[in-house]
Protein backbone atom coordinates (compact mmCIF):
# COMPACT_ATOMS: atom_id res chain seq x y z
CA UNK A 1 0.00 0.00 0.00
CA UNK A 2 3.03 2.16 0.99
CA UNK A 3 6.43 2.22 -0.40
CA UNK A 4 9.90 3.99 1.29
CA UNK A 5 11.99 5.71 -1.64
CA UNK A 6 15.48 7.22 -1.22
CA UNK A 7 16.00 10.40 -2.69
CA UNK A 8 19.67 12.54 -3.67
CA UNK A 9 21.33 13.49 -0.53
CA UNK A 10 19.80 10.69 1.88
CA UNK A 11 16.19 12.19 1.37
CA UNK A 12 13.31 10.00 1.80
CA UNK A 13 9.95 10.36 0.77
CA UNK A 14 6.85 7.64 1.07
CA UNK A 15 4.76 6.53 -1.85
CA UNK A 16 1.25 5.70 -0.39
CA UNK A 17 -1.21 3.92 -2.70
CA UNK A 18 -4.76 6.03 -3.72
CA UNK A 19 -6.44 3.50 -2.45
CA UNK A 20 -5.22 4.10 1.21
CA UNK A 21 -5.55 8.07 1.22
CA UNK A 22 -9.05 7.39 -0.16
CA UNK A 23 -9.74 5.39 2.77
CA UNK A 24 -8.43 7.65 5.30
CA UNK A 25 -10.82 10.42 4.16
CA UNK A 26 -13.62 8.60 4.26
CA UNK A 27 -13.01 7.15 7.85
CA UNK A 28 -12.26 11.01 9.06
CA UNK A 29 -15.55 11.48 7.02
CA UNK A 30 -17.67 8.63 9.04
CA UNK A 31 -15.62 10.03 12.02
CA UNK A 32 -17.28 13.44 11.33
CA UNK A 33 -20.66 12.26 10.41
CA UNK A 34 -20.73 10.41 13.95
CA UNK A 35 -19.57 13.54 15.90
CA UNK A 36 -22.24 15.76 14.40
CA UNK A 37 -24.99 12.71 15.41
CA UNK A 38 -23.31 12.79 19.02
CA UNK A 39 -23.81 16.53 19.57
CA UNK A 40 -27.05 16.90 18.13
CA UNK A 41 -28.80 13.99 20.21
CA UNK A 42 -26.80 14.36 23.52
CA UNK A 43 -28.80 16.52 26.34
CA UNK A 44 -25.98 18.40 27.29
CA UNK A 45 -28.24 20.26 29.35
CA UNK A 46 -28.70 16.92 31.43
CA UNK A 47 -25.12 16.59 31.85
CA UNK A 48 -24.41 19.88 33.33
CA UNK A 49 -27.09 19.87 35.69
CA UNK A 50 -29.13 21.94 34.15
CA UNK A 51 -32.06 20.03 33.40
CA UNK A 52 -34.22 21.22 36.15
CA UNK A 53 -32.92 24.97 36.16
CA UNK A 54 -35.53 27.18 35.12
CA UNK A 55 -33.27 30.22 34.64
CA UNK A 56 -29.75 31.21 36.40
CA UNK A 57 -28.66 35.10 36.43
CA UNK A 58 -25.38 36.08 37.50
CA UNK A 59 -25.25 33.41 41.05
CA UNK A 60 -29.08 33.49 41.25
CA UNK A 61 -30.01 30.28 39.80
CA UNK A 62 -34.11 29.04 39.81
CA UNK A 63 -35.07 25.67 39.39
CA UNK A 64 -38.69 25.12 37.11
CA UNK A 65 -40.36 23.75 40.67
CA UNK A 66 -39.33 26.96 42.49
CA UNK A 67 -40.54 29.22 39.60
CA UNK A 68 -43.98 27.15 39.98
CA UNK A 69 -44.08 28.20 43.48
CA UNK A 70 -43.33 31.69 43.20
CA UNK A 71 -45.95 31.84 40.42
CA UNK A 72 -47.99 30.50 42.90
CA UNK A 73 -47.34 33.29 45.73
CA UNK A 74 -46.80 36.04 43.74
CA UNK A 75 -50.51 37.28 43.45
CA UNK A 76 -53.52 36.51 41.55
CA UNK A 77 -52.61 38.69 38.39
CA UNK A 78 -49.30 36.66 38.42
CA UNK A 79 -51.47 33.16 38.68
CA UNK A 80 -53.53 34.30 35.07
CA UNK A 81 -50.24 34.23 33.25
CA UNK A 82 -48.98 30.90 31.55
CA UNK A 83 -45.34 30.08 33.29
CA UNK A 84 -43.32 31.45 29.99
CA UNK A 85 -45.05 34.75 30.71
CA UNK A 86 -44.29 34.84 34.33
CA UNK A 87 -41.08 33.54 33.94
CA UNK A 88 -40.15 36.50 31.53
CA UNK A 89 -41.20 39.09 34.12
CA UNK A 90 -39.26 36.87 37.02
CA UNK A 91 -36.28 37.44 34.43
CA UNK A 92 -36.37 40.96 34.15
CA UNK A 93 -36.98 40.96 38.12
CA UNK A 94 -33.48 38.94 38.72
CA UNK A 95 -31.73 41.10 36.01
CA UNK A 96 -32.69 44.59 38.06
CA UNK A 97 -31.69 42.62 41.05
CA UNK A 98 -28.28 41.76 39.72
CA UNK A 99 -28.21 45.70 39.14
CA UNK A 100 -28.89 46.74 42.36
CA UNK A 101 -26.07 44.90 43.54
CA UNK A 102 -23.89 46.43 41.07
CA UNK A 103 -25.07 49.67 42.61
CA UNK A 104 -24.33 48.64 46.02
CA UNK A 105 -28.48 48.76 46.78
CA UNK A 106 -28.44 45.70 49.01
CA UNK A 107 -25.52 47.07 51.15
CA UNK A 108 -27.56 50.27 52.43
CA UNK A 109 -29.04 50.54 55.48
CA UNK A 110 -32.88 50.79 54.57
CA UNK A 111 -32.12 47.39 52.44
CA UNK A 112 -30.76 45.83 55.22
CA UNK A 113 -33.32 46.54 57.75
CA UNK A 114 -36.29 45.69 55.44
CA UNK A 115 -34.18 42.38 55.49
CA UNK A 116 -34.08 42.15 59.32
CA UNK A 117 -37.88 42.88 59.35
CA UNK A 118 -39.25 39.86 56.98
CA UNK A 119 -36.72 37.59 58.92
CA UNK A 120 -38.50 38.48 62.61
CA UNK A 121 -41.75 38.02 60.37
CA UNK A 122 -41.01 34.26 59.37
CA UNK A 123 -42.07 31.87 62.30
CA UNK A 124 -40.83 28.47 59.82
CA UNK A 125 -37.57 27.99 58.75
CA UNK A 126 -38.92 25.62 55.49
CA UNK A 127 -37.64 25.84 52.62
CA UNK A 128 -41.16 26.95 51.37
CA UNK A 129 -40.28 29.99 53.67
CA UNK A 130 -36.60 30.15 53.16
CA UNK A 131 -37.59 30.73 49.29
CA UNK A 132 -40.30 33.50 49.84
CA UNK A 133 -37.41 35.30 52.00
CA UNK A 134 -35.55 34.71 48.62
CA UNK A 135 -38.29 36.22 46.40
CA UNK A 136 -38.81 39.19 48.61
CA UNK A 137 -35.17 39.94 48.53
CA UNK A 138 -34.58 40.18 44.90
CA UNK A 139 -37.93 41.89 44.55
CA UNK A 140 -37.11 44.43 46.99
CA UNK A 141 -33.55 44.83 45.23
CA UNK A 142 -35.29 44.97 42.18
CA UNK A 143 -37.45 47.54 42.71
CA UNK A 144 -34.80 49.76 44.57
CA UNK A 145 -32.68 49.50 41.05
CA UNK A 146 -35.69 50.42 39.23
CA UNK A 147 -36.39 53.90 41.68
CA UNK A 148 -32.19 54.35 41.13
CA UNK A 149 -32.21 54.21 37.73
CA UNK A 150 -35.67 56.19 37.18
CA UNK A 151 -35.63 59.18 39.51
CA UNK A 152 -31.74 59.75 39.03
CA UNK A 153 -31.26 63.67 38.62
CA UNK A 154 -31.46 64.80 35.03
CA UNK A 155 -30.22 67.92 32.85
CA UNK A 156 -32.83 69.86 31.99
CA UNK A 157 -32.18 69.68 28.35
CA UNK A 158 -32.88 65.53 28.58
CA UNK A 159 -36.07 66.83 29.27
CA UNK A 160 -37.09 69.41 26.55
CA UNK A 161 -35.69 67.05 23.98
CA UNK A 162 -38.57 64.47 24.77
CA UNK A 163 -41.84 65.45 22.82
CA UNK A 164 -44.78 64.51 24.31
CA UNK A 165 -48.98 65.08 23.74
CA UNK A 166 -50.67 65.95 25.88
CA UNK A 167 -54.42 65.22 25.82
CA UNK A 168 -56.51 67.52 24.84
CA UNK A 169 -59.47 67.96 27.87
CA UNK A 170 -62.87 67.02 26.35
CA UNK A 171 -65.20 70.34 25.70
CA UNK A 172 -67.74 71.70 27.53
CA UNK A 173 -70.29 73.89 28.40
CA UNK A 174 -72.39 74.80 30.87
CA UNK A 175 -76.07 75.36 29.52
CA UNK A 176 -79.70 76.43 30.37
CA UNK A 177 -82.56 75.40 27.96
CA UNK A 178 -85.82 76.15 27.50
CA UNK A 179 -88.30 73.93 25.17
CA UNK A 180 -91.20 75.71 23.18
CA UNK A 181 -94.23 73.86 21.47
CA UNK A 182 -92.87 75.07 17.69
CA UNK A 183 -90.42 77.46 15.35
CA UNK A 184 -92.65 79.86 15.65
CA UNK A 185 -92.78 80.21 19.52
CA UNK A 186 -89.34 80.08 19.46
CA UNK A 187 -88.51 82.75 17.13
CA UNK A 188 -90.76 84.91 19.18
CA UNK A 189 -88.97 83.94 22.20
CA UNK A 190 -85.63 84.75 20.74
CA UNK A 191 -86.86 88.11 19.61
CA UNK A 192 -88.36 88.84 23.02
CA UNK A 193 -84.77 88.22 24.76
CA UNK A 194 -83.25 90.61 21.85
CA UNK A 195 -86.12 93.46 23.19
CA UNK A 196 -84.61 92.84 26.61
CA UNK A 197 -86.60 90.09 28.65
CA UNK A 198 -84.36 87.83 30.92
CA UNK A 199 -83.62 84.25 30.79
CA UNK A 200 -85.54 83.91 33.55
CA UNK A 201 -88.91 85.41 32.79
CA UNK A 202 -89.16 84.00 29.54
CA UNK A 203 -88.25 80.20 30.93
CA UNK A 204 -90.65 80.90 33.60
CA UNK A 205 -93.32 82.01 31.07
CA UNK A 206 -92.43 79.58 27.50
CA UNK A 207 -90.73 76.83 28.97
CA UNK A 208 -92.43 73.22 29.03
CA UNK A 209 -89.23 71.65 29.73
CA UNK A 210 -88.41 69.10 33.11
CA UNK A 211 -85.51 71.94 33.90
CA UNK A 212 -87.95 74.61 34.02
CA UNK A 213 -87.71 74.11 37.95
CA UNK A 214 -84.20 75.04 38.18
CA UNK A 215 -84.11 77.86 35.74
CA UNK A 216 -83.64 75.78 32.80
CA UNK A 217 -80.07 74.61 34.40
CA UNK A 218 -78.73 71.14 32.48
CA UNK A 219 -75.39 71.22 34.12
CA UNK A 220 -72.28 70.81 31.72
CA UNK A 221 -72.55 69.09 28.58
CA UNK A 222 -70.15 67.74 25.63
CA UNK A 223 -70.53 67.54 21.72
CA UNK A 224 -71.60 63.76 22.32
CA UNK A 225 -75.08 64.80 24.54
CA UNK A 226 -76.40 66.72 21.18
CA UNK A 227 -77.35 65.80 17.60
CA UNK A 228 -73.93 66.73 15.12
CA UNK A 229 -73.09 70.50 14.85
CA UNK A 230 -75.61 71.60 17.79
CA UNK A 231 -72.41 71.75 19.84
CA UNK A 232 -70.38 73.52 17.54
CA UNK A 233 -73.02 75.95 17.36
CA UNK A 234 -73.53 76.53 20.95
CA UNK A 235 -69.32 77.06 21.10
CA UNK A 236 -70.25 80.30 18.79
CA UNK A 237 -73.03 81.48 20.74
CA UNK A 238 -72.12 84.58 23.19
CA UNK A 239 -73.12 84.04 26.72
CA UNK A 240 -76.40 84.17 28.08
CA UNK A 241 -77.76 84.68 24.40
CA UNK A 242 -80.49 82.20 23.52
CA UNK A 243 -79.64 80.43 20.62
CA UNK A 244 -81.46 77.54 18.56
CA UNK A 245 -80.64 74.03 19.17
CA UNK A 246 -82.73 71.41 17.42
CA UNK A 247 -85.97 69.79 17.31
CA UNK A 248 -87.47 66.97 17.89
CA UNK A 249 -91.72 64.90 18.45
CA UNK A 250 -91.16 67.40 22.04
CA UNK A 251 -90.85 70.55 20.27
CA UNK A 252 -88.18 73.41 19.82
CA UNK A 253 -85.06 72.87 22.33
CA UNK A 254 -83.31 76.04 22.67
CA UNK A 255 -79.96 76.79 24.76
CA UNK A 256 -77.58 79.91 26.34
CA UNK A 257 -74.42 79.06 27.43
CA UNK A 258 -73.72 80.33 30.99
CA UNK A 259 -70.19 79.22 31.48
CA UNK A 260 -66.73 77.65 30.03
CA UNK A 261 -63.96 75.84 31.62
CA UNK A 262 -61.20 78.53 32.12
CA UNK A 263 -58.22 77.26 30.17
CA UNK A 264 -55.77 76.89 32.77
CA UNK A 265 -52.10 76.72 31.20
CA UNK A 266 -50.16 76.25 34.20
CA UNK A 267 -52.04 73.12 34.66
CA UNK A 268 -51.49 71.83 30.86
CA UNK A 269 -47.74 72.85 31.40
CA UNK A 270 -47.51 70.73 34.67
CA UNK A 271 -49.55 67.75 32.74
CA UNK A 272 -46.55 68.04 30.24
CA UNK A 273 -44.05 68.08 32.27
CA UNK A 274 -45.50 64.70 34.45
CA UNK A 275 -45.93 63.15 30.72
CA UNK A 276 -42.00 64.20 30.17
CA UNK A 277 -40.95 62.61 33.16
CA UNK A 278 -42.67 59.89 32.82
CA UNK A 279 -41.20 59.27 29.15
CA UNK A 280 -37.80 60.06 30.66
CA UNK A 281 -38.17 57.08 33.30
CA UNK A 282 -39.11 54.77 30.29
CA UNK A 283 -36.34 55.44 28.45
CA UNK A 284 -34.13 55.17 31.40
CA UNK A 285 -35.45 51.79 32.69
CA UNK A 286 -35.25 50.14 29.33
CA UNK A 287 -31.96 51.27 28.09
CA UNK A 288 -30.94 49.99 31.63
CA UNK A 289 -32.19 46.41 31.00
CA UNK A 290 -30.86 46.02 27.68
CA UNK A 291 -27.20 47.22 29.02
CA UNK A 292 -27.34 44.22 32.03
CA UNK A 293 -29.09 41.60 29.62
CA UNK A 294 -25.69 42.36 27.64
CA UNK A 295 -23.70 42.47 30.88
CA UNK A 296 -25.00 39.78 33.21
CA UNK A 297 -24.49 36.47 32.73
CA UNK A 298 -27.34 34.36 32.27
CA UNK A 299 -28.54 30.86 30.96
CA UNK A 300 -32.37 30.49 30.35
CA UNK A 301 -33.69 26.87 29.40
CA UNK A 302 -35.14 26.25 25.84
CA UNK A 303 -38.41 25.77 27.03
CA UNK A 304 -38.60 29.63 28.13
CA UNK A 305 -36.62 31.26 25.93
CA UNK A 306 -39.29 32.30 23.75
CA UNK A 307 -40.58 34.64 26.33
CA UNK A 308 -37.70 36.33 27.35
CA UNK A 309 -35.98 37.63 24.74
CA UNK A 310 -32.70 39.52 24.88
CA UNK A 311 -33.56 43.12 23.75
CA UNK A 312 -31.03 44.77 21.28
CA UNK A 313 -29.91 48.33 21.61
CA UNK A 314 -31.31 49.24 17.99
CA UNK A 315 -34.71 48.52 19.38
CA UNK A 316 -34.07 50.52 21.91
CA UNK A 317 -32.93 53.19 19.61
CA UNK A 318 -36.26 52.93 17.70
CA UNK A 319 -38.28 53.05 21.04
CA UNK A 320 -36.99 56.52 21.95
CA UNK A 321 -37.94 58.25 19.03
Amino acid sequence: MFKKITLIDDHHMVLVSQRLVFSVIGVLLALTFLLMLFFLHIDFDHLLGRKDIAMKVGQTAITLEELKHIQAISGVKAKRLDISAFASDFFETLLFAEGGRRLGLDRRSEFIRKISEFDQALQKTDDKEMLSRAVFLIEELGAAARREIADAQYHPAELEAIKVSVPVPIERLHLKTILVANEEDAQRLITEQAEGVSFDELNASWSCSLYRGVGGDIGWKSAGDFPEEVFNRLLAAEPEVITHGFGDEAGVHLFAVVSRPKNDQAQQMRAEHELKLRELRRRRLLKYIVELRNTVDFWINPILQTRCQVVSPSSVADSSQ
